[in-house]
């Protein structure tokens, strides 16, 4: 009697007698045609590639948050004036430089808002700030003489004998916001404190009463800003 034995899927098999061998035979050759067909089938189907996520964007990093530009706050608007008088006016026309001074000092603050108004009376600068019709504080300044004698003809009369009178009149109501006397300093040598040359933005002085009025100008923009609570910027900002 014949045996057929073979091992199929890790099993070993023995088959007897040519009826049994020719049916292991049979039966063997269909497995082997049908793994033969599974594995043509796999071969030939396409593999679905695996779905990748989207690419994820670069961070450009967190956004810093938008703020609203703080506004600037509303100019204080002056308007300069000076009295028509002075003792001082006829002798050497110094005076007329002294609301030109205060004014250009003034203009260095960008707070404030600075005209010049020419000349005017105490009278004609408290009526003028009455003016219902604009919001403009009056700046009146006027060149006072310390004595009566004074001679307005005598080029010897001294600097210290003057001084710079202002007054600060609020607008809607003429109400005085400030005042004061600036006294004019002594000059020697055309030297005032540790000062030997007045600021560029400033005519040079060709006299030590042009000299003390240059400074005494500026000292009264400085006592103004005081006033408005404001920070003394530099000289010719």
């Amino acid at each position: 009697m014949r045996e057929l034995k073979f091992s199929y899927r890790k099993r070993s098999v023995t088959v007897r007698g040519r009826g049994g061998v020719a049916v292991c035979c049979g039966a063997l050759l269909v497995a082997l045609l049908a793994a033969a067909v599974t594995g043509y089938a796999q071969a030939g189907r396409r593999v679905a590639k695996p779905k990748s996520d989207p690419p994820v964007p670069k961070s450009a990093g967190t956004a810093a948050p938008v703020t609203e530009p703080t506004p600037e706050p509303e100019k204080v608007s002056l308007l300069v004036v000076s009295s028509g008088s002075s003792p001082m006016r006829f002798a050497m026309g110094v005076a007329d430089n002294l609301p030109g001074v205060v004014g250009r000092r003034l203009q260095d603050s960008r707070r404030l808002q600075v005209t010049s108004g020419g000349e005017m009376s105490r009278g004609e600068a408290n009526k003028r700030a009455k003016d219902k019709e604009t919001k403009t504080f009056v700046v009146w300044i006027e060149l006072d003489g310390q004595g009566f004698n004074i001679d307005p003809m005598n080029r010897r009369t001294r600097p210290e004998d003057f001084s710079v009178r202002y007054v600060v009149l609020e607008p809607g109501t003429g109400k005085v916001r400030d005042q004061g006397n600036v006294p004019l300093r002594p000059v020697s040598g055309g030297v005032f404190g540790n000062i030997r040359r007045l600021p560029s933005c400033y005519p040079q002085p060709h006299s030590n009463f042009e000299y003390a009025i240059t400074v005494a100008g500026i000292e009264t923009a400085e006592r103004i800003f005081h006033s408005f609570s404001l920070i003394s910027p530099a000289l010719c900002s």
